[in-house]
């Protein structure tokens, strides 16, 4: 376990990058770009927000290291960056609950029937 200076070194970049999702409107784009990138107008006609409103949440996940942008054609896509998923692992890595929590998401694995490829929504 960690403590003392060593702790807050850790935990810094990912204040950081949890102060840029720190809104709901931010919140609602990082879960609709979980499902496909989108271009701005899509997204701000999926939640039913001005443009410029999200526009201006896009910038600041985009500035947090969230969402990166790519273009296509004449339109620039907004596209969730896979590796901040991964942040939260190595956040709480080598710790007891992530292990208790693997643990019990790999024993669940095993214990799928044959063919069924995702786990059960058990909260965990």
């Amino acid at each position: 376990m960690m403590t003392g200076i060593r702790l807050k070194e850790k935990v810094k970049p990912f204040a950081k990058r949890m102060e840029g999702i720190a809104h709901p409107i931010r919140l609602s784009i990082l879960y609709l770009l979980a499902h496909k990138d989108f271009p701005l107008h899509e997204l701000a006609e999926n939640m039913d927000y001005p443009s410029n409103l999200v526009s201006h949440h896009i910038s600041q996940l985009v500035s947090s290291g969230w969402v990166e942008k790519k273009k296509w054609k004449q339109y620039v896509y907004y596209h969730l960056k896979h590796r901040v998923l991964f942040d939260w692992y190595r956040l709480f890595s080598g710790t007891p609950l992530a292990k208790e929590v693997i643990e019990k998401k790999l024993a669940a694995k095993a214990c799928l029937p044959a063919g069924r490829g995702t786990l059960p929504a058990d909260g965990v």
